[in-house]
């Protein structure tokens, strides 16, 4: 039985919402204690004198369906998980339901990042469709994504599809009904891509219950969530109000500074943070969750809130708290991250070409995955 001992770290107490000086024991793939000056022996000791500790970073919103056949600008998990401190990706839509058993074979089974996805209406994957793939009544199989979901309910969480003229075409908002019967009958969480119109962001969110996803919320895009002299449109904060999760998804077009801002000054809520990485926004814009998460510490949110939103959030979101994510508890699984925050002074840019400077710098160290340690490796 391997052991390993943290010390001298502050922890993230979920329930508290704070950080807390706690040393934590991790014993095989178990947490054995959480305390102030643990003495064990142990096979490892880690001095987190620096450092904060927080559940498992999660990032919601990636695509990591690294098929040798259909790539398509998706990235090895682990080039955004573990090697950069990142404990669970969840692929949200890059493979639809003829070609997402696939994702077992060649994600889950090839990466030390704990990976689940997923299933998009449409048809992601297929060779030869490259965009629209929600575009036609052809192209999308509600009958296939339940099936899908009902085969594979380990690792598929929900439902994706994309509202935006780019991959509904005609089919606009008939493409998101479709979604939401899908989610409905298989249960689980819809997220919805939003865009350019049409369909009309308006009526997309009137569709959305609550415990559904409206990822790209604060793209700077015309005809989002803010309207006439950047006021919150009411259907954006009806949504809120009746549970709908806002959902980051910084990507390489998705997310202003601006228009977060705006939002976030009137009340709106950034529910969970995410990247939206792939091989388009890799080496710039997002290049990493930890990267964004920097970004939301410059518009004013508590280091806290951010921790929060990577982890307790999503987790809660598409389940995976059930699974061992989310949480640091005694007797639960040692899935977590080690960073540090300083006052590194990065630019970062968001979608829109803006740049801001860092002030609080999020840098992950290691993460742990059902007790194995990884250290990040790749650039933040």
């Amino acid at each position: 039985m391997k052991s390993t001992l943290i010390k001298h770290g502050l922890v993230y107490a979920v329930e508290a919402h704070q950080f807390q000086p706690m040393d934590v024991l991790i014993e095989d793939k178990q947490i054995v204690a959480i305390e102030r000056h643990i003495k064990a022996e142990t096979d490892s000791t880690i001095d987190a004198s620096s450092l904060h500790i927080a559940p498992g970073f999660i990032d919601l919103h990636c695509h990591i369906f690294n098929h040798p056949l259909f790539k398509n600008g998706r990235l090895p998990a682990d080039r955004i998980g573990v090697n950069q401190g990142v404990a669970c990706l969840l692929d949200t839509g890059s493979a639809g339901p003829t070609t997402i058993d696939a994702f077992k074979e060649f994600v889950i089974d090839t990466q030390s990042t704990a990976t689940y996805a997923l299933c998009n209406i449409g048809s992601p994957g297929q060779p030869g469709i490259t965009g629209g793939h929600a575009a036609t009544p052809e192209l999308i199989s509600l009958s296939g994504t339940v099936d899908a979901i009902e085969r594979n309910p380990d690792w598929i969480l929900g439902v994706k599809v994309l509202a935006s003229s780019t991959h509904t075409g005609l089919m606009g908002l008939e493409a998101v009904k479709i979604g939401r019967k899908a989610a409905e009958i298989a249960g689980t969480p819809l997220m919805v891509h939003i865009g350019n119109a049409p369909p009309l962001v308006d009526d997309v969110l009137d569709l959305l219950r609550p415990g559904d996803i409206v990822t790209h919320a604060y793209h700077g895009k015309t005809g989002g969530v803010l309207g006439y002299n950047d006021l919150v449109i009411p259907q954006f904060r009806a949504a809120v109000e009746r549970g709908v999760i806002v959902d980051i998804a910084h990507g390489r077009s998705s997310f202003s500074y601006q228009t977060c801002a705006k939002a976030l000054d009137q009340g709106m809520p950034v529910h969970t943070i995410s990247s939206d990485l792939h091989g388009g926004n890799i080496n710039r814009y997002v290049v990493s969750l930890a990267r964004t998460m920097s970004k939301f510490r410059t518009l004013g949110l508590s280091l806290e809130d951010v921790i929060q939103a990577v982890t307790v959030n999503p987790a809660k979101a598409v389940g995976l708290d059930k699974k061992g994510f989310g949480q640091l508890n005694v007797g639960g699984p040692a899935n977590l991250t080690l960073f540090a925050e300083t006052d590194r002074a990065v630019e970062m840019e968001d979608a829109e070409g803006e740049i801001r400077i860092s002030q609080n710098w999020i840098e992950p160290k290691m993460v742990f995955i059902d007790g194995v340690c990884f250290e990040t490796t790749e650039v933040l």
